[in-house]
């Protein structure tokens, strides 16, 4: 039998999410929840749902899903799903998992109470290539990790009727954006042991930019940058001491690596006035490295296709773990997320004790 979910929400990341659902293996929608009938209606219409709910508090034991997917603003994560929890309901939380770590805790602890299912919805950890990635970092594929790089910005305007500009609603760079980075670098490389932040607050209350430095217990350190306002280069990549490995495609959707190696020079006592050094500053030679570099690009690329849209990889998680038994994911432990709220939180104190 197929398991059952409904869809608490009806904006665009819901839209995407039911989208990817349909890829996946023994799993179906089969409610919409909403605020207003009227939206909920039109959305199950959309995607040929077969039932609707008015009303976020009108759930109980006796509706018809297994798992509900929530996707309200972060403001209200944890109300809906500690709802759906004392209900028996399994649950999977869009990012970021909460507003804040303490109310991360709440969910979890009602989770671990009730003995029911709860999960992150980072659905870039499921992603072929994100795990591709991981594999060879792990295989020693770059020698030893020592720094990192992720970003995703975007420019907007500034609208405060728009939930990523709403304080009230959990907007805010970090909220919208910045958890990607920071949620795959803590499946790689742990929680952070330190945590320091730059950011400019907008006029709407919210961070509209963020400039986070991480450091690792391996030693390794790594850089964020996330923004509402300006747009950025929204990739990732690992450096080690025998080369590099970055993301093919945007840290949100990648759909391949790619992997340059390089052993480590040896730094001699060369003057630079050697005639090979001499002639590769000479301006015909710069000209055909530059129209190189323009052509060509370094590196080995492993590509890593994902099918649909790739949202279903979270989904098919979540039917393994509940057909295993399992109250959490390996992949995306409760413990996890609350670490991660717990990184977000330090960054929003680091930023907001420096105005705007």
């Amino acid at each position: 039998m197929d398991t059952r979910w409904a869809i608490f929400g009806t904006g665009g990341i819901s839209a995407k999410f039911v989208s990817g659902l349909r890829h996946a293996k023994g799993a179906k929608p089969q409610l919409v929840v909403s605020r207003s009938a009227e939206s909920g209606r039109r959305f199950a219409q959309a995607f040929g749902i077969p039932e609707v709910a008015e009303g976020y508090d009108s759930v109980t034991a006796a509706s018809p899903f297994d798992v509900a997917y929530i996707a309200t603003p972060p403001s209200e994560h944890a109300r809906h799903a500690i709802a759906c929890i004392e209900a028996g309901k399994a649950v999977l939380i869009e990012k970021p998992f909460a507003s804040s770590v303490a109310e991360a805790r709440r969910i979890a602890d009602a989770a671990r109470a009730q003995g029911v299912f709860c999960m992150e919805a980072m659905w870039t950890r499921f992603n072929p290539a994100a795990r591709r990635l991981r594999d060879l970092i792990r295989d020693g594929a770059i020698g030893e990790v020592r720094q990192a790089h992720g970003a995703f910005c975007f420019t907007n305007k500034p609208d405060a009727a728009n939930t990523s500009f709403d304080p009230q609603r959990g907007g805010g760079a970090l909220a919208q954006l910045g958890v990607y980075p920071i949620s795959l670098l803590h499946w790689l490389f742990g929680a952070p042991e330190g945590v320091e932040a730059f950011g400019r607050i907008g006029d709407t209350g919210v961070e509209e930019d963020a400039a986070i430095s991480l450091r690792f217990a391996g030693g390794a350190v790594a850089t964020v940058n996330t923004s509402l306002r300006a747009l950025g280069d929204n990739g990732l990549r690992i450096g080690g001491t025998h080369g590099s490995i970055a993301f093919e495609g945007p840290i949100f959707r990648p759909y391949g690596v790619r992997v340059q190696r390089m052993a480590p020079r040896r730094k001699g006592s060369d003057t630079g006035l050697g005639r090979k050094a001499l002639l590769r500053e000479q301006g015909l030679p710069q000209k055909l490295s530059q129209w190189h570099g323009l052509l060509t690009r370094s590196g080995k690329v492993d590509r890593q296709l994902f099918a649909g849209n790739g949202y279903h990889y979270q989904v098919e998680e979540v039917g393994r773990c509940l057909a295993a038994g399992l109250q959490e994911s390996p992949e995306m432990t409760l413990a996890d997320s609350i670490a991660v709220m717990e990184t977000m939180d330090t960054v929003r104190e680091r930023i907001g004790g420096q105005g705007k």
